[in-house]
Order: C-alpha cells, then sequence, then structure tokens
C-alpha cells in the first residue's frame, strides 16, 4: 500500500509539473496573439490608409447612362465636358484629368442602374473644387438624368462614414454646422466651439441632449428629401463595395 501511495504521490507531482508548463506555454501563446492580433490590426490600418490616399484624387460619379461616352469621345473628354455641363467651371481649361473609367464589371442591362464612373484628377485640388462644386448645387442633371459625385474610398471606409449617417441627420434637424473628416471623423459646431467625433455612438449623443432640451421637438429622424438620398446612394454604394 505505501509503495502504491508513493507512485501515485510520483505522478501527481509529474502532473501538476506537466500542468504548471502547459500553462506557461498557454500565457506565452496568449501573449504572442495579443501581440500578433495588434500587428494585424496596425498592418490593416496602414493598408486601409494607403489604399484611400491612393483614391485622394478620385471623384466616383453615379447615374450617367451606359454608353453615353459615345465611340468618339475618350473617357477624360468625355468627364470633362459633362462636368462643364453640370458644374460652374470658371478654370476648366486647367483642370487635367489622368484618366476616367467605369468600374470593373459586366455590363448592365437596360433595366439595371448604371456602372459608376471613376475619374482620377492629376491634382488634388481640383478634386475638391469639384466635390465643392456639386455640394452647393445640390441636384444636379445631365440631359434629364439625375446625377451624384461623391469622393471615392474603399468600401470599409464606406462603411465607417455610414455609421455617422444618424449623427449627420440629428445635425442637419437641429441646424447644426457639420463636416465628415478623413478618415471617419464627424466634426461639428455646438454653441460656438468645435467638437470631433470618432465614436458613432458618442457623436449622436451630444446632439440627441440638445434635441431632447428643444421645446419644439425636432423630429430629426426625417431629413430633407435631397439628403437622404444623397445617404442613401453612400449607403447602397457602401454595401455594393463596387471595385475602383
Amino acid at each position: 500500500l505505501s509503495h502504491q501511495v508513493t507512485a501515485t504521490e510520483s505522478k501527481l507531482n509529474k502532473a501538476e509539473s506537466a500542468i504548471a508548463d502547459y500553462g506557461e506555454r498557454l500565457d506565452r501563446m496568449e501573449e504572442d496573439l495579443e501581440y500578433q492580433s495588434g500587428y494585424s490590426r496596425d498592418l490593416w490600418d496602414r493598408v486601409q490608409d494607403l489604399e484611400n490616399r491612393s483614391r485622394r484624387n478620385n471623384i466616383r460619379i453615379l447615374g450617367v447612362p451606359e454608353g453615353a461616352e459615345g465611340n468618339n469621345l475618350s473617357g477624360t473628354a468625355f468627364l470633362l465636358t459633362l462636368l462643364r455641363d453640370c458644374l460652374p467651371l470658371p478654370d476648366a481649361g486647367d483642370m487635367e484629368i489622368e484618366r476616367a473609367h467605369r468600374t470593373l464589371g459586366p455590363k448592365p442591362g437596360s433595366e439595371q442602374r448604371p456602372r459608376p464612373i471613376i475619374a482620377h484628377f492629376l491634382r488634388f485640388r481640383d478634386q475638391e473644387n469639384i466635390l465643392q462644386l456639386a455640394r452647393e448645387a445640390g441636384e444636379l442633371r445631365w440631359k434629364g438624368e439625375k446625377i451624384m459625385i461623391f469622393p471615392d474610398m474603399s468600401r470599409e471606409l464606406a462603411m465607417q462614414c455610414r455609421l455617422f449617417t444618424p449623427a449627420r441627420r440629428c445635425c442637419m434637424a437641429l441646424g447644426l454646422r457639420y463636416a465628415l473628416q478623413y478618415p471617419a471623423t464627424l466634426r461639428v459646431t455646438i454653441d460656438g466651439q468645435l467638437r470631433r467625433f470618432t465614436d458613432p455612438e458618442a457623436a449622436l449623443r451630444e446632439p440627441e441632449s440638445l434635441q431632447d432640451q428643444n421645446e419644439g421637438g425636432v423630429d430629426w429622424q426625417r431629413p430633407q428629401p435631397q439628403r437622404e438620398q444623397r445617404e442613401g446612394q453612400e449607403a447602397d454604394q457602401a454595401r455594393r463595395g463596387e471595385q475602383r
């Protein structure tokens, strides 16, 4: 019996030693996994930043009918003509578009939505000027068709920006000045103070508190039709994740 107890104690000691060793190894693996996960997130953020910076000079135009380019005009010449027809471009002669093309994918049918046009400007200030003129013009029409102009961005960034839609609607209903800045930061002017939000929920809580104090009971859930349609287009664009 004494021999059996001794043998059992020896086995237990070995098992405890093995468990302790496994525990140490597991701790090291968890630390290594945490480091690798952080490193992967950092690499992913860098890849996203590089991709979106490569699109900084791009615009995305929605609503241009398929085949409107014709066979006699290059993509860049056609786009310059379209922009001149839709926007007041005093210095259009100095504007240079390096390339313009439809997004990759099969040509849609006559009843389907036309593919967006991606245009790459030589200078960033030209891209900014086009987006500003498009915002100021409101609804754009070209040969009877409604078109919309947006900045070009990755699908992931578009989804991040989409999360700020409720906060933007609230700001618009309350008459607050706001802007969605790169990469996904909502800038809001509240009581003369500039606030920046990177968290969509935090961006919504602040205007909501102001809305609760408003005796008029502003219905911020119902944005203006034009802005609602623009936001719907942005959301749809993010869901499709179309290629450049």
